[in-house]
Formats: structure tokens, C-alpha cells, sequence
């Protein structure tokens, strides 16, 4: 594989903005690559490279993101163990409804 830009390559590895936006991330690789190859920096060959990688960047940022709700680090609700990869797999019980949380009673209580 030829070289690719550094600041490229270090967007590209940041993987904490790849898992909080993948979207806008993937965009903003895309037009670096771009911007690189209107420069000339970048051939053609690696502008495709490039952006076969940024695809593959907000691929990766987007299932990552879906891991990290799923654990519930942007729920909306304090995650509790058994909602953890048991619910992913069918297995666990379901998180309670939003505003529905109940402590130290059953919901049949009220």
C-alpha cells in the first residue's frame, strides 16, 4: 500500500470521534481525501483507498455506537447487570419502560 497523508491517517485512527459520530467523522475523512487529491498529494489510486477506509471508518463508528447504547452509556435509564449482552441476545429481561423505574417495590404496587 503507498503512504498515505499522516493527518489523514491520524483522523482515521481517532476512534473515540469515529464511535460518537460516525457520520460526520466519515464526511470529514471523505473530504480530506478529496481536498488531498485536488492538492495533488493523493493519487488516484489512494483517493480510493482513502475512501474504501472512510466507509469502512463510519461502518465501524456505527456499530460501536450501537454497542455503546446497548450497554447504556447514552441511555436514558442507570444500566443495571442483567440488561448487559443478555438482551442483545434475546436472553435477559427487558429494561423497564422510561420513567417506569420502581425501587424497593414491584410495579404491581404502583
Amino acid at each position: 500500500m503507498s503512504r498515505l497523508p499522516r493527518a489523514w491517517l491520524d483522523e482515521l485512527n481517532d476512534q473515540c470521534a469515529l464511535a460518537t459520530d460516525p457520520d460526520s467523522r466519515a464526511a470529514v475523512l471523505a473530504e480530506m481525501a478529496m481536498a488531498g487529491h485536488r492538492r495533488g498529494e493523493v493519487d488516484a489510486d489512494q483517493l480510493c483507498e482513502m475512501l474504501e477506509f472512510a466507509e469502512a471508518a463510519r461502518l465501524y463508528g456505527l456499530n460501536e455506537h450501537e454497542d455503546m447504547f446497548a450497554y447504556g452509556l447514552f441511555g436514558y435509564h442507570d444500566p443495571l447487570p442483567e440488561w448487559g449482552i443478555e438482551v442483545i441476545k434475546g436472553v435477559g429481561s427487558e429494561p423497564p419502560s422510561e420513567g417506569r423505574l420502581a425501587v424497593g417495590r414491584t410495579p404491581d404496587e404502583g
